[in-house]
């Protein structure tokens, strides 16, 4: 069986198709996630490597 170009494609919108599905459906959770990771990591002073 070969993969196709068609095969990918569908492959791919049918993962962002899921995607966005999930944010529509959970968006106070997706919102509030975000605004927390953002609210962590935008005011540190700073990015410490090991």
């Amino acid at each position: 069986m070969k993969i196709k170009s068609r095969d990918i494609k569908f492959f791919v919108l049918g993962v962002f198709a899921m995607l966005l599905l999930v944010v529509i459906t959970d968006w106070q959770d997706v919102k509030k996630s975000f605004l927390e990771g953002y609210n962590e990591g935008a005011f540190s002073e700073s990015v410490e490597r090991h």
